[in-house]
């Protein structure tokens, strides 16, 4: 391990996530379940423990309840500590305010007190939402050995959403030139990674001025480059991925069941560490069939599960088939029913005999109107939120979202066409608007 100079990490999972839709109602892209056991922030904690980091401050704000309770006091990465350690960063009411973070700049420089306390040469500013590995210890020696104000990390341009990502261009000694933030097409061929080592005095400076915003690319790091600022580029040539939207997530897990996956959970020198729940081991039927898949502890499996990523205490029942799906914790698959490119939240219970994402030829043409609601699903997913039932017998089309807490009573139909959103009384609004021009007459 690379020695480094004193770093204060900031993590950055405060973040609502609209494009997440129901998977982010309830919880931040940080807390989202990953990989059959782990949370997204775990990534970037690993990665910290990993690097000999262990001053962190995790900035949170929206829904913070689900990924409080996974950090605790930061037992599971060894980061429960008297010097040092982590800190859950939520913004609070003042005397005479409550000063919610307004953007990414404005959350650092309400914990300002937190920066100066450290009295760190440099500030790790980074991203929860992230899922890679990497030695932040070896970002900080580069940084230094060029003397920069910043140095953000770069990746190679995905080949998808060009408006989500930030395009670099840099000179041939790697210092950057230009930042430009969600272009409406591709920019270059890197991006920034959403990883920034400042150095201390250089951020500090540009989060007090006053024609300073709320936003750290925009009203920090730009100006910065502008200013003609030693900002460096770092590469980073591994796995990375931004988990924002449903198709990344699904994606992202999906990566994990390949012959060979691009990332490697089983580094033995590089573990990603999270709590781990008190569960029985898995168990597999006689005449269950599995392959290509990831299976947590707890879980019963008695139908077919392929290419699959199955949570702790999901339940396959008999005769069920679990395909190119996601499964998370205590989710019940009745017998007969099949999944097919499906993302299911927890503690969901799909009916015995239900289709949720293959439709047949009778479902006909998408529901009129619903890819206004559903375009997110590019991939033809369906989702369906935390605690929703899915009624026996129902047959799912892509492209469909259930929302949180559906239950039988909200499906109009037993059959729903593609591209549909069920939610939570949805049927019981439908029959009130039915009736209603029948009471005015």
């Amino acid at each position: 391990m690379t020695a480094i100079p004193p770093v204060l990490t900031l993590v950055l999972a405060g973040g609502k996530s609209d494009a997440l839709r129901a998977l982010g109602r309830i919880r931040t892209a940080s807390a989202l379940p990953y990989g059959g056991k782990y949370r997204v922030i775990d990534f970037t904690l690993s990665n910290c423990v990993h690097s000999g980091l262990a001053r962190i401050g995790i900035l949170t704000q929206y829904a913070p309840l689900s990924l409080h309770g996974h950090i605790g006091i930061g037992r599971a990465w060894d980061l429960d500590r008297r010097d040092g350690g982590i800190r859950l960063l939520q913004p609070y009411v003042r005397q005479r305010e409550t000063n919610w973070y307004r953007g990414t700049a404005d959350a650092l420089l309400q914990n300002r007190n937190v920066i100066e306390d450290a009295q760190a040469r440099h500030i790790l500013v980074l991203s929860g939402d992230l899922v890679y590995k990497m030695d932040y210890a070896e970002l900080i020696r580069v940084h230094e050995e060029h003397d920069a104000a910043l140095t953000l990390v770069t990746v190679q341009a995905p080949n998808e959403e060009p408006e989500r990502y930030g395009f670099v261009q840099a000179d041939r000694s790697g210092r950057v030139t230009a930042l430009e933030e969600k272009p409406k097409r591709a920019g270059g061929s890197v991006v920034s990674a959403a990883v920034y080592a400042f150095r201390a005095r250089d951020l500090m400076e540009q989060l007090r001025r006053p024609e300073g915003g709320p936003d750290l690319v925009r009203d920090v790091i730009q100006p910065m480059i502008r200013e003609g600022a030693q900002v460096m580029a770092y590469p980073h040539r591994g796995y990375w991925r931004d988990i924002g939207t449903v198709d990344s997530y699904y994606e992202s897990n999906m990566d994990l069941v390949h012959p060979l996956p691009p990332l490697n959970l089983y580094d033995p020198d590089w573990l990603i560490y999270t709590p781990s729940e008190d569960r029985a081991p898995a168990v597999v039927g006689g005449e269950a069939a599995l392959s290509q898949s990831l299976v947590s502890h707890g879980a019963r499996v008695e139908g077919e599960v392929r290419r699959s990523v199955l949570f702790p205490g999901v339940h396959v029942g008999a005769g069920s088939v679990v395909e190119d799906s996601i499964v998370m914790h205590d989710a019940r698959i009745a017998p007969g029913a099949r999944l097919y490119r499906a993302i299911v939240d927890k503690r969901v219970a799909v009916g015995q005999g239900a289709v949720v994402g293959r439709p047949g030829p009778e479902l006909g043409p998408p529901a009129p109107g619903a890819n206004r609601d559903s375009d997110w699903a590019g991939l033809g997913l369906c989702v369906v939120g935390k605690g929703s039932v899915i009624p026996a017998g129902s047959r799912i089309g892509p492209n469909t979202l259930i929302e949180i807490g559906v239950t039988e009573r909200d499906f109009p139909a037993r059959e729903i066409a593609p591209g549909s959103v069920i939610r939570p009384g949805g049927a019981a609004r439908a029959a009130v608007a039915r009736a209603a021009p029948d009471r005015v007459r």
